[in-house]
C-alpha cells in the first residue's frame, strides 16, 4: 500500500467490510491512502436481529427501517475505529435479501421496481439517492456503482467472489463488473485493480479455530492464488473492536463477527471477465 492508494470497498451489508477486509483497511490510512466504502443495502432485513432489538415482538415495517439506520450509525463507528476521518462511506439503501431480483426479473422499466417485503420502499430515501428517480431496479443500482466509481476513481476495489453462497454477496459481484464496464467504456484508460473477498462458504472458517485464516475449502483463489494479508496483534485488536461497533450484530451473531479476526485475511484476484447484465439465468439464487 502507498499513500496513493485509493481503496473503495463494496459492502452488500453495513459490517462485511469490517469483517473482509478490516486489517487491509488500516493498512491503507496507515499508508497516507484513501478509503471509500459503498454499502449496497443497510442490513435492514435482518430478522432475528430485528426481533432481537424489539425484544422479541413481530417486527413492522418501520422496525425495519429503523433497524437499517441503527445499522448505519454502528458502520461510522466501525470505520472511525479503522481510521477513517471525514466522510468516506456512501449507503445506497437497495433491498437488503433482494439484490439478486435485481440481476433479472427487476432489471428495467419494463416492470414496477421491486419492492421489499421488510421495508415496503421500492427506491432509495431521498437523501441516498446518487443518481436522480433511482428505483429499485438493476439498471439503476449499476448506474450508481458507475457514478460513485467514477467520481472516486478508486485505484484498488474490494467486492465479494461470485461463489460467496449469500445471494446479496453473490449479485454484488455482478453488478459490479457491470457497473465497471460502464466507467471504461467512457474512460478506457481507466484500469483499478480488482480483489475479491469472500464471508460465506457453507461451514468455513467455523470448524477451523487455527491462528490464520484459511481459504475455504474446495474454492480455488482465482486468477491470483489466495493472497493473504497478514495483520498484526494491534491490528486484529481494533479490528474486533470495530466489529464491536455493530452492536446490533453481536447481540446476535457475535460468534459470527469474531471468527474472522485472525492474523491475517484472505483475498483473490479474479480473472479477465465480462458481465452485461441483465441475466438470463440468475447464478446467485
Amino acid at each position: 500500500m502507498t499513500g496513493d492508494t485509493r481503496l473503495l470497498v463494496v459492502a452488500p451489508h453495513p459490517d462485511d467490510e469490517t469483517i473482509a477486509a478490516g486489517g487491509l483497511i488500516q493498512h491503507v490510512f496507515n499508508a497516507g491512502g484513501r478509503v471509500q466504502v459503498v454499502f449496497l443495502t443497510d442490513g435492514d432485513a435482518h430478522s432475528e436481529g430485528v426481533r432481537y432489538e424489539d425484544h422479541g415482538k413481530r417486527p413492522k415495517t418501520g422496525d425495519y427501517r429503523d433497524y437499517g439506520r441503527r445499522r448505519q450509525f454502528e458502520a461510522r463507528d466501525a470505520l472511525e475505529r479503522l481510521g477513517m476521518r471525514g466522510d468516506g462511506l456512501t449507503f445506497l439503501t437497495f433491498p437488503d435479501r433482494g439484490l439478486a431480483r435485481l440481476l433479472t426479473t427487476y432489471w428495467s422499466e419494463r416492470r414496477p421496481p421491486f419492492r421489499s417485503p421488510y421495508t415496503r420502499r421500492d427506491r432509495p430515501p431521498k437523501a441516498e439517492i446518487v443518481v436522480p428517480d433511482t428505483e429499485y431496479r438493476g439498471e439503476d443500482l449499476t448506474q450508481e456503482l458507475a457514478r460513485v466509481m467514477g467520481t472516486y476513481q478508486p485505484t484498488l476495489i474490494l467486492v465479494p467472489r461470485p461463489e460467496d453462497q449469500h445471494e446479496d454477496h453473490c449479485a454484488a459481484w455482478y453488478f459490479l463488473v457491470d457497473a465497471l464496464g460502464d466507467v471504461t467504456r467512457v474512460q478506457p484508460s481507466y484500469a483499478p485493480d480488482v480483489v475479491n473477498y469472500i464471508v460465506h462458504w457453507g461451514s468455513w472458517p467455523f470448524e477451523d479455530d487455527s491462528k490464520h485464516l484459511p481459504p475455504p475449502p474446495g474454492l480455488r483463489g482465482g486468477a491470483s492464488g489466495w493472497m493473504p494479508v497478514p495483520l498484526t496483534r494491534g491490528e486484529q485488536r481494533t479490528k474486533r473492536s470495530a466489529l464491536h461497533m455493530y452492536r446490533t450484530q453481536v447481540h446476535v451473531e457475535a460468534w459470527f463477527l469474531d471468527v474472522f479476526v485472525r492474523a491475517n485475511e484472505i483475498f483473490s484476484r479474479p480473472a479477465p471477465t465480462r458481465v452485461v447484465l441483465p441475466l438470463r439465468h440468475n447464478p446467485c439464487m
